[in-house]
């Protein structure tokens, strides 16, 4: 098994294996797993809240925007704030994406390598030309360690 403590927040000791089960309960939920798997497959790896509403649709709005709340919370996501974007009509100035916390999880529970998958199911889905703009929206850039983590320089 991965070794989860390393990335535990250092200011409490606890049970490695308690923290394993807390993560992947945190990660299993069906509408948090839901909005990973839809960061995954976003070609910038940030997206809007409407971005990542229309991916799951089975769920509503309240709901998602609930679990992004725990997952920022839980610093597994975090907010990612382009002000230029408020001046412009139709373009979010907000996205969600992953924290270098939320990484080193990310990688320790292998979602990493079904980045490919979700990035082809990303791209194939029919998107209305909101979400398409939204997509294309100019955003902040991530950290450089999350970046690394999904090599983006690459593609």
């Amino acid at each position: 098994m991965a070794d989860v403590s390393a990335h535990s927040k250092p200011d409490h000791e606890e049970n490695p294996l308690e923290r394993q089960r807390e993560l992947m309960e945190l990660l299993s939920q069906e509408t948090r797993h839901s909005i990973i798997q839809t960061l995954l497959g976003h070609p910038e790896l940030l997206a809007s809240a409407d971005e990542i509403n229309h991916f799951i649709p089975s769920k509503s709005k309240k709901t998602v925007e609930e679990q992004l709340d725990v997952l920022v919370e839980a610093d597994v996501l975090g907010i990612y704030e382009f002000p230029p974007n408020k001046e412009k009509r139709g373009l979010p100035w907000k996205f969600y994406g992953f924290t270098e916390y939320g990484v080193g999880i990310l990688g320790d529970f292998n979602y990493l390598k079904g980045v490919p998958m979700t990035r082809a199911v990303h791209q194939k889905t029919r998107k209305p030309e909101k979400i398409e703009r939204h997509e294309t929206a100019p955003r902040p850039p991530l950290p450089e360690s999350v970046q690394t983590a999904f090599r983006l320089d690459e593609e």
